[in-house]
């Protein structure tokens, strides 16, 4: 909804962070205050929090409980009753009443489905509260025992045969080596770059597929329940697990729970007999050789969740595939979950949610902090509600958006019917980024994998055409907007690569090669990340968006951060900063130039933007 200037609606707020709820990870029973905040000019004549306990509708009165020099707070009690507490506000206004929810503010009654949201005894992992994560593909990071490496010609599929690529050359498209094109990287590798990491200032890991395989991206597994070989076997998990323990790193592992591969035991003995006790893993329609499969191919059979067997064995019992890496020595910190979206999921039978549910008992048995995150490149939001996913990686809500945004690119080009080349505004980036927000319960949304690009995309250098600036920009939204932020490995010195799979190419481990001056960049912003209240668990109000401009408040007790973003080159652009809860004469300091700003009018002005431009403004208190 777009507001003239110093309507009163714009500056109505509410999110799910400390500041507005007493509690917001609360048990069944208790009772939790709400806040709601005004500004001081509201033409109001009352507020109520309207809840839906049991499914029917009920209201309680709010109560102004104090003011500052720009707002007043209403407050009112909610009793957590249901796993789920859906809450909105009725606003009654001279002008009639107003509904107020996730979305905003509106004159018609709104569904239930954009509430704000508490969940009662939640198992939120209170670590991704500092989190910044660091994606490795791990055979192109680093080369620690060139002993395990995979000899040439090791195997054989189809037409294709193992090949032995020296550390740099260029990737092998998948017509001219099959993925079985290897370069080395194994896991010693990744603990002897710890120092790296650690310099860098991330403090977790998301490593790509490290199971028996028969292909470099590994999402063909052989063997659950044992690490490549060639990328140094369980003991070298152990190892880093281990290593990453001595500097309070997070570690988690990528599973396809969707699919196999068709090397995999159990699909070899499926197919050579129809009465093999692994047949009901899978969906064979005209045995051996007509089976369900993951997207059209044959290597990857998909699994077939009717069997409760396959149940058993991938998460429900004790030894299973999910369970057994959470415990020692291993101890993983949790998982991320390939094709999510899929899983479980074939024509008439959709047991999406059902194992959904299922699996995250079973990680969550393991441990309350366990991290369960799934990919998921489109509306994920059915399975963040609270009792399947903690996050996904978060590809509507945040990266593809600030894609066509700021790179003018339409994920999907290419292979897409229909694709835009027409850069979207401001606007329609906060819209977006507005709706799947508010699809979720606020705890979720501040756990959800942000990032700017992966293993499965182009590199975000190439997304903004090799623009540096607008690469910083999008790093700025990345570390500052609510959620957590990973950088795929490489992006902060500068790796390019467009599609897969030359976006997976070895790591530059030559320094004189490396963008030194991104590189500091990315360490600022880490360290910003890690130790700022307002990023850490403040909440998040959207403030202006205008074509090239968008700006938002991450607010804490502490801390008070405005983030302003802008793509295109500017003379003058007059900010409003009024509907955030900021005063007149409110001074604010960037944190990345070091420039000051007053409050005047309701807006902060800026002078002589280019083309890029971010800056982090905190209120001096």
């Amino acid at each position: 909804m777009t507001y003239p200037r110093r309507d009163w609606r714009a500056a109505v707020h509410h999110d799910g962070s400390a500041l507005y709820v007493s509690n917001p990870l609360p048990s069944y029973g208790e009772r939790v205050q709400i806040t709601l905040r005004l500004p001081l000019e509201a033409p109001i004549e009352g507020v109520a929090l309207r809840s839906a306990p049991d499914g029917e509708q009920a209201f309680a009165l709010m109560q102004e409980a104090y003011r500052d020099s720009a707002c007043r707070y209403f407050v009112a009690e909610l009793k957590i009753s249901m796993p789920i507490n859906g809450y909105r506000f009725r606003i009654l206004a001279e002008d009639g009443m107003w509904h107020y929810n996730q979305l905003g503010i509106q004159r018609s009654e709104p569904l239930d489905h954009f509430d704000f949201k508490l969940l009662a005894n939640f198992a939120a992992p209170a670590w991704l509260r500092d989190a910044v994560f660091y994606q490795i593909f791990p055979d192109r990071f680093y080369n620690g025992d060139p002993s395990n490496d995979v000899p040439p010609n090791a195997w054989t599929v189809g037409s294709f045969t193992v090949q032995r690529r020296q550390w740099g050359e260029p990737v092998m498209t998948w017509k001219e080596g099959g993925n079985l094109d290897f370069y080395g990287g194994d896991l010693v590798g990744i603990a002897h770059k710890l120092d790296y990491l650690t310099a860098l200032g991330v403090n977790a890991l998301y490593l790509n597929p490290i199971f028996a395989a028969r292909s470099n991206h590994r999402y063909d597994v052989t063997d659950f329940f044992n690490i490549d070989p060639y990328l140094g076997g369980n003991n070298a998990l152990a190892n880093l697990r281990a290593a990453l323990d001595a500097l309070n790193m997070r570690l988690i592992l990528d599973v396809t729970l969707n699919h196999c591969g068709w090397f995999n035991p159990w699909f070899v003995q499926a197919q050579a007999d129809p009465n093999a006790p692994t047949n009901e893993f899978f969906t064979f329609y005209e045995h051996p050789h007509r089976y369900e499969m993951w997207l059209g191919v044959p290597s990857l059979p998909k699994l077939n969740y009717r069997s409760q067997r396959l149940r058993d064995l991938m998460y429900r019992q004790p030894d299973s595939v999910l369970r057994h890496w959470l415990r020692p020595p291993y101890r993983i910190d949790g998982w991320r979950l390939d094709v999510a979206n899929m899983q479980g999921r074939q024509g008439a039978q959709q047991l999406g949610h059902e194992i959904g549910r299922e699996i995250r008992a079973a990680v969550k048995s393991e441990g309350r902090d366990r991290y369960l995150m799934g990919e998921n490149f489109f509306d994920g939001t059915p399975h963040l509600q609270g009792d399947e996913l903690d996050a996904i990686m978060n590809y509507q809500g945040f990266t593809l958006p600030l894609w066509r945004w700021l790179g003018n690119y339409d994920h999907g080009r290419g292979y897409y019917p229909l694709t835009s080349n027409v850069p979207i505004s401001a606007e329609t980036l906060a819209a977006q980024w507005a709706t799947f927000r508010a699809a979720v319960p606020f705890v979720i949304a501040r756990q959800q994998y942000n990032l700017l690009d992966s293993h499965d995309t182009r590199r975000f250098l190439n997304i903004v055409n090799g623009d540096l600036a607008l690469l910083k920009l999008g790093a700025v939204l990345l570390f500052t907007y609510l959620g957590v932020p990973s950088i795929y490995y490489g992006d902060e010195i500068g790796l390019a690569g467009e599609n897969d799979p030359d976006n997976r190419r070895c790591m530059i481990w030559d320094e004189a090669l490396w963008n030194h001056d991104l590189l500091a960049h990315y360490k600022r912003l880490i360290a910003l990340r890690r130790s700022a209240s307002a990023l850490c668990e403040g909440g998040f109000q959207h403030l202006y968006a205008d074509a090239d401009l968008i700006a938002y408040q991450r607010h804490s007790a502490a801390q008070r951060l405005i983030v302003i973003g802008c793509r295109a080159a500017r003379q003058t652009a007059l900010v409003p900063l009024w509907h955030g809860g900021l005063p007149d004469g409110a001074e604010l300091t960037d944190l990345l130039s070091g420039n000051t700003y007053v409050v005047q009018n309701g807006l902060v002005a800026l002078e002589g933007l280019s083309a890029g431009s971010a800056l982090i403004l905190e209120e001096k208190h």
